[in-house]
C-alpha cells in the first residue's frame, strides 16, 4: 500500500461502471500498469483531462490490493490531432497495442518509454506508415528480438551480405524462425527462408541504427514498404506469438491510400 508518483502515456482506455475508466499505463519509472481513474467520466472530474488516450501525463497513485488507483494527473502532451486523421490515430494505437500486449507489468523500460514518445510526437508530422514500421524494429531491438542483418544466422559469414552477394540483382534471403539473414551458400539448404530485397534490408538496418525522428524521414518507395512490414509482420508473430488485433486494419488502411 502507499502513494507514488509515474510519468505515464496512457495506451488504453475502457469504460468500468458508472463513471470509471481503467487504464493501461506504461510509465518511465514502472513499466506497464492498470489502474482505475474512479468518476472520469463525470464532466466534473478533474481527472479527465489527464486521462485522455495517448496522454504523456504526470500521475499521482495509490497502490491497492488488486488495482491501483489515479488520484491526481496533470497532462504535459494531449495529442488530440491523432484524432483528427485515422491514419495517424490507427498508428498510434497500433504502437500502444505493441508495447501493452509485449511488456510485462512492473517491468520498467526507460528506452522503450522514450521511444513511444518519440513516436507519437514525431505523428504529427511523420508518414505513420513510416513511423509504424521504424517503431518496430527499435521495439524489437530495445525487447531483445533484434533481427541480425550483418551475418548469416546459420553460417555466421561477417559483412554486408545483403549488398556485397547482391551486385547482379540476386535476392538476398531471410529466415523468420532463425532471426535474421541468410547467406547465399546457406539459403538452399535452410528450411523456410524468404526471398527479401537489398533495399528492404537496408531499410531495416537503417531504421535500427538511427533514432526515429530521423529514420522516417527516409524516402522509402512504396513496394519496399510492403515488403517490410509483410516481413516484420512474420517476424513479431513468430518471436513473440503476438498478432496485434490493429494488423489488418492498419494494412488496409495504408493500402488504400
Amino acid at each position: 500500500m502507499g502513494i507514488y508518483k509515474a510519468e505515464a502515456v496512457v495506451l488504453r482506455s475502457r469504460v468500468y461502471g458508472e463513471a470509471d475508466r481503467i487504464l493501461s499505463l506504461f510509465t518511465k519509472e514502472w513499466g506497464k500498469i492498470v489502474a482505475i481513474a474512479k468518476g472520469v467520466r463525470k464532466p466534473t472530474s478533474r481527472l479527465r483531462g489527464a486521462v485522455q488516450l495517448f496522454s504523456h501525463t504526470h500521475l499521482v497513485l495509490y497502490r491497492g490490493k488488486s488495482l491501483d488507483t489515479v488520484t491526481q494527473g496533470e497532462a504535459s502532451e494531449d495529442f488530440a490531432f491523432l484524432q483528427d486523421d485515422l491514419a495517424h490515430l490507427t498508428a498510434a494505437s497500433y504502437c500502444a497495442e505493441l508495447v501493452e500486449r509485449l511488456t510485462l507489468e512492473n517491468q520498467p523500460i526507460p528506452r522503450l518509454f522514450r521511444l513511444l514518445l518519440t513516436a507519437l510526437r514525431t505523428l504529427r508530422w511523420g508518414d505513420p506508415a513510416l513511423v509504424a514500421r521504424v517503431f518496430e524494429m527499435q521495439l524489437l531491438a530495445i525487447l531483445g528480438y533484434r533481427p541480425r542483418l550483418e551475418d548469416c544466422v546459420v553460417c555466421g559469414r561477417k559483412g554486408r551480405i545483403m549488398v556485397s552477394d547482391n551486385r547482379e540483382g540476386h535476392p538476398s534471403w531471410f529466415s523468420i524462425e532463425r532471426g535474421g539473414v541468410v547467406c547465399p551458400a546457406c539459403a538452399p539448404v535452410t528450411e523456410g527462408v524468404r526471398a527479401v530485397s537489398p533495399a528492404a534490408l537496408e531499410a531495416m538496418a537503417y531504421f535500427l541504427r538511427t533514432p526515429l525522428d530521423r529514420a522516417v524521414r527516409v524516402k522509402l518507395a512504396r513496394g519496399c514498404s510492403v515488403e517490410i512490414a509483410s516481413l516484420l509482420r512474420s517476424f513479431l508473430a513468430y518471436h513473440s506469438e503476438v498478432k496485434p488485433r490493429t494488423w489488418e486494419f492498419f494494412d488496409d488502411l495504408h493500402n488504400a491510400t
